[in-house]
């Protein structure tokens, strides 16, 4: 199984005994407030939810991080056999529903034909009620295969293999992997898989990835109506706009390097 080869490759086998223990579905239900189309997500487009994985001080050599804003006493490891009939667009849906059940810190592992989408997400407490926490921003890498030689995959698997994870505590541990799965998120623009620590320039990062987003979400509403457009003269405005778009972003990129 991917899964357990993704676990196996970055070096998990050798510091935790895996557990395999099936989690009910229907424990998602009574912790989350879901309404029938998330419910639908859960019970026709996954075959099996899994802690694959429970890293805490007594089975690992990592120490808690608990203040008053997170409370990080273990990482989880969660692996989601996903069924040949679910889409792309489902996962992100099922991802958050899983990681706002668990409080713990939570690197969810989806499995769909010999290829793995791993998901992570910070979670800061609620400042309410601090049984509770809020989800920050949610991060997905691409479909992979964990044993390709594809340069990305083999720098995504190095960066988060346990041996070069700190295990100062579990907030520096579980943050290393989500820096690493955003990085990866991050190739489909940029066309480079590079962690980026200092927070100055990774928040610069983030701007720019969000105006090329924002440039692109542009070229797709541009090239929709030039397939509308029965005028020539119009198609060929609608063209170079687009152009002058790809060259914008062209031109960003290259700041990103």
């Amino acid at each position: 199984m991917a899964g357990l080869m993704f676990y196996r490759m970055i070096g998990l086998d050798d510091k935790v005994r895996p557990l395999y223990k099936k989690l009910d579905k229907k424990m998602f239900y009574d912790f989350a407030d879901l309404n029938k189309k998330e419910k639908n997500f859960i019970t026709k487009y996954i075959e099996r939810i899994e802690l694959t994985y429970l890293l805490t001080p007594s089975t690992i050599n990592i120490q808690p991080f608990i203040n008053k804003e997170f409370h990080y006493e273990g990482v989880m490891f969660i692996t989601i056999q996903m069924r040949e009939e679910a889409k792309d667009n489902h996962l992100p849906v099922i991802g958050e529903i899983i990681q706002g059940s668990l409080p713990n810190p939570v690197v969810v592992v989806f499995e769909k034909q010999g290829h793995i989408q791993v998901g992570t997400c910070m979670k800061r407490l609620n400042k309410v009620d601090s049984s509770k926490v809020v989800l920050e921003q949610l991060h997905y890498t691409p479909w992979f295969d964990p044993e390709s030689h594809d340069e990305i995959v083999v720098k995504f698997i190095k960066t988060i293999h346990v041996t070069n994870i700190p295990f100062y505590n579990f907030f520096e541990f579980y943050k290393e992997i989500d820096l690493a799965v955003q990085a990866f998120q991050h190739t489909a623009i940029t066309g480079q898989f590079h962690v980026i620590k200092d927070e100055e320039q990774h928040e610069k990062q983030q701007q720019f990835i969000q105006q090329i987003t924002e440039l692109e979400n542009e070229i797709t509403k541009w090239k929709n109506k030039m397939k509308k457009e029965t005028q020539f003269n119009r198609k060929v405005e609608y063209n170079i706009k687009i152009q002058q778009l790809i060259k914008q972003i062209e031109q960003m990129k290259q700041q990103l390097l």
